[in-house]
């Protein structure tokens, strides 16, 4: 009984720490939106491989929502906002760290299907910069077929 005990324990530290059967060296995982989460590489001594942007989780959302929701008149300064932090995401790909567009290219995805353009460049960006061709070219069709074209 004690041994299930301790490997119970051990499982709920996983799923805590977002890891159900561990990742690989060199790489780390971020909670996305869907609470999915993504997996890139990362490199802990240098700091190299993701930087959080100033919206995520919960402000990210919101500002989805306002966008989506904003009438048509006030939508270009509302949107304004989601344009800088696709900027500081490309700037961040300019500086190798990846998992920034990848789980900001996840959000947007995840979110409405208004968003199908932005979320395809940032996924296929991030997905080309990860050496993971096959799923840039994957986000960027089904991304088309979201909006019906």
């Amino acid at each position: 009984v004690e041994a299930e005990g301790e490997a119970t324990r051990a499982a709920k530290a996983r799923k805590r720490a977002g890891l159900s059967g561990g990742l690989p060296a060199g790489h780390k995982w971020v909670e996305t939106s869907s609470k999915a989460g993504v997996v890139f590489a990362y490199d802990r001594q240098l700091e190299l491989g993701y930087r959080e942007l100033h919206l995520t989780g919960k402000e990210l959302r919101k500002l989805l929502g306002r966008i989506v929701h904003a009438p048509p008149a006030e939508r270009p300064e509302v949107q304004a906002e989601l344009d800088d932090l696709i900027n500081w995401s490309n700037i961040a790909n300019d500086e190798s760290d990846f998992g920034a567009s990848l789980r900001l290219g996840a959000d947007l995805f995840n979110h409405d299907v208004c968003f199908a353009p932005q979320a395809a460049q940032q996924l296929s960006t991030a997905y080309t910069l990860l050496g993971r061709a096959p799923f840039a070219k994957l986000a960027k069709l089904h991304a088309a077929k979201r909006r019906g074209g």
